[in-house]
């Protein structure tokens, strides 16, 4: 039966391609963002939407909601906003509203007792579910694959390495994201899996070292054990940054491990579950290529304007330096001001290659890369004909920052 569906968090990872299955299952989906693209979108906002008479509009002719909506890493107030609060108001006005069915995409390990904040917000966000008096299915999914996801992406990077270093990590059962949008959308047809709680995992359960160095296509590499105390403290550091995804609480999962009983999940499928050694496909390999042959130029390129910047203030003879620049013709009194002035611009150049990359940074190197080789040749034309090439050699760096500018530009295949 075709039903008009809400679906919350659609412009998620999950929510994607959740949205792409109920599509091609006959349904209309009515996607809720936090930023509508479209006049048929929905805004909506977890953290503020607290009053079930925020939501009672946003369900006019809905059949079923999907709330796909989550954080991963948040302080316990967030967690609780995002997971519970704003749930609950939703399933309320569901409630008034007489809507068939709420779906929630949950998390495998959640629970009252949970070890982590994240794992008893969700367990939180069920129990708001299943006392609401709304008619309801609950999915929990373990580890999701997908070409575009950022653990995906993360895990194939760490397995592409020559040595793996990792922390005590329990077995994984990861699931395919189609196989996932697949399942959610197939259990809308089926009225028994209303009411059930359903563990989305995958057909293989994998030490964690083994599905890494299978995403990177390696089956073969040495693994580092890093001792627990070393793990938490580097986890600590990294929870600075929001968009890190390593953090004390995610260690914690990964000791953990992340698998379960997915049969019931796999039922609902009528074919079988795609296996972890299929993960590797050219989608998957074109965007692992991609990021190697990245960071391989941006390593040489933060080299080059470094190493630059270091022999330029400290090793290169300042009275040598200061006949270069009067052989353009240059006053005395800006020869000291230009020497530090570039060596600093090379030095800045070099630490935003490193950390913040991007089309901007890679047309400014080439516009100064490009002027001072001119400039030089002019200049300094003996330059052109010096057998170990000091200026010639640029033609390659110029390559290398359109080759950056290229993978920037080109986006990685996808699957279907």
């Amino acid at each position: 039966m075709t039903q008009r569906i809400l679906l919350l968090g659609a412009d998620g990872f999950i929510g994607q391609h959740l949205a792409t299955a109920l599509r091609a299952h006959g349904h209309a989906v009515v996607a809720g963002v936090r930023q509508p693209s479209t006049t048929d979108d929905i805004g909506v906002d977890f953290l503020i939407d607290h009053d079930p008479a925020v939501w009672q509009a946003r369900l006019h002719g809905i059949d079923t909601v999907i709330n796909a909506v989550g954080l991963f890493r948040a302080s316990d107030e967030d967690y609780t906003s995002v997971h519970v609060t704003a749930p609950r108001a939703l399933y309320a006005a569901c409630r008034e509203a007489g809507i068939r069915r709420v779906v929630l995409i949950s998390a495998l390990g959640a629970s009252p007792q949970g070890e982590t904040a994240y794992w008893r917000s969700k367990a939180a966000g069920e129990a708001a579910l299943q006392a609401s008096g709304v008619p309801w299915t609950i999915v929990r999914p373990g580890l999701v694959y997908g070409p575009a996801g950022a653990s995906s992406q993360l895990f194939s990077r760490l397995g592409s390495l020559p040595l793996l270093a990792l922390p005590a990590a329990g077995p994984v059962q990861p699931i395919h994201i189609e196989d996932l949008a697949t399942g959610c959308a197939a259990l809308l047809d089926i009225e028994r899996s209303s009411g059930m709680v359903y563990e989305a995992t995958g057909p293989t359960m994998l030490a964690l070292a083994d599905y890494l160095r299978l995403l990177a296509g390696r089956p073969r590499g040495r693994v580092l054990r890093l001792p627990g105390w070393l793990a938490m403290t580097a986890a600590r550091a990294l929870e600075r940054w929001p968009s890190n995804l390593l953090s004390r609480d995610s260690l914690t999962m990964l000791a953990r491990g992340s698998h379960g009983d997915g049969s019931a999940f796999a039922a609902l499928l009528n074919r079988p579950l795609c296996s972890p050694a299929s993960f590797n496909d050219a989608a998957s390999r074109w965007a692992l290529q991609r990021w190697q042959i990245g960071w391989l130029l941006r390593g040489a390129l933060a080299f080059v304007w470094l190493a630059t910047a270091w022999v330029s203030l400290f090793v290169y003879p300042v009275a040598s330096s200061h006949q270069l620049l009067a052989a353009c013709g240059l006053p005395n009194s800006l020869f000291e001001p230009l020497r530090i002035g570039a060596a600093g611009l090379d030095a800045v150049f070099g630490v935003l290659t490193l950390l913040r990359p991007g089309r901007r940074l890679w047309r400014w190197q080439l516009a100064l890369i490009a002027s001072y080789s001119a400039l030089v040749a002019l200049c300094l034309p003996e330059f052109l004909a010096h057998p170990f090439g000091p200026l010639t050699k640029n033609a390659a760096l110029l390559a290398a920052l359109a080759a950056l500018l290229i993978l920037e530009e080109t986006t990685p295949c996808t699957t279907t």
